[in-house]
């Protein structure tokens, strides 16, 4: 069998090549084919790479899975992600793990599954797209990394929003039906239940109902926000009056007033693509496009 895995050399601190070629070795030592790529600022596969493999093998974190999605979608190739980041989204959906039996173990007889894929003005994602306090953190820290970073690189990040928070009013339509009409706060679009922190605010989003959760948690500061995101860590969302929930297959966002950030699966948008900076966010589903090679059993 070939597999073909992309390597972040930024993910897990600097573990991920280390962990990447210790699966290569061992898909090598069992007789199959392994073929190395370095992740860099994007992913630089594209649907010919993938010609022929029986796998996509990603060692890094959702931000890796999230930029080479395209090509696997394109190459009908199945992605598995060997996490390396600091949440792995992605991989705890699945059960995924990151040592190398366990990635030799789903190659040989791992089954595999087709699941939606979400857009945001085109621009695609997996997990969950967002408007709020945590996609002005993903900025921050975006602007200020230079070095493999774990938790504790976001701590600067989010002193800053302590201190200037981005909670924008917005209005929010699902399936055409407002579910908020200009309220200031924090609007989560998930196409996954998994969320950081484990907080899951939509934790009955899932990748395979061709529709999108949405959860809106009423927020004025970045406390405000912190706070409402616990209340969805204790799983109380779904009995507070004050954040509002829906499901559909579209969802806009008209983004008021202040400058527009969005963040989408853990990565700020491209600067100059359709969702940077847009005051108006149209999100869709594509379903059943992404297949994903699981863990067996």
């Amino acid at each position: 069998m070939r597999a073909v895995l992309l390597i972040n050399p930024r993910s897990g601190r600097g573990r991920a090549p280390r962990n990447g070629h210790s699966i290569a070795c061992a898909l090598k030592d069992r007789g199959h084919e392994a073929q190395i790529f370095t992740f860099g600022q994007a992913s630089p596969l594209d649907a010919t790479d993938l010609g022929g493999a029986d796998a996509l093998i990603v060692v890094g974190g959702d931000g890796s899975v999230h930029h080479a999605s395209r090509a696997a979608i394109e190459a009908g190739v199945p992605v598995y992600h060997a996490p390396s980041g600091n949440e792995n989204l992605f991989a705890r959906e699945f059960s995924m793990r990151p040592d190398p039996k366990s990635v030799l173990n789903a190659l040989e007889h791992g089954p595999t599954e087709r699941v939606d894929l979400a857009r945001c003005n085109g621009l695609s994602f997996l997990l969950m797209c967002s408007v709020g306090p945590d996609a002005s953190v993903i900025r921050r820290l975006n602007r200020a990394r230079r070095r493999p970073t774990g938790h504790m690189a976001y701590m600067r990040p989010v002193l800053g929003e302590t201190l200037r928070p981005y909670t924008p009013r917005m209005r929010v339509l699902v399936d055409g039906r407002p579910l908020v009409d200009s309220r200031r706060g924090m609007v989560i679009i998930a196409n996954c239940r998994q969320y950081a922190l484990r907080a899951d605010p939509c934790p009955h989003a899932s990748m395979t109902d061709t529709l999108l959760d949405v959860v809106f948690l009423p927020c004025a500061t970045a406390v405000g926000a912190l706070r409402r995101l616990v209340q969805c860590r204790m799983r109380r969302q779904e009995r507070s009056r004050a954040i509002l929930t829906a499901r559909g297959s579209t969802v806009r966002v008209e983004i008021e007033g202040s400058d527009p950030i969005c963040q989408m699966d853990g990565e700020a948008p491209t600067p100059g693509s359709a969702p940077d900076s847009a005051r108006v966010l149209e999100c869709t589903v594509e379903a059943g496009v992404l297949p994903v090679l699981l863990p067996p059993g």
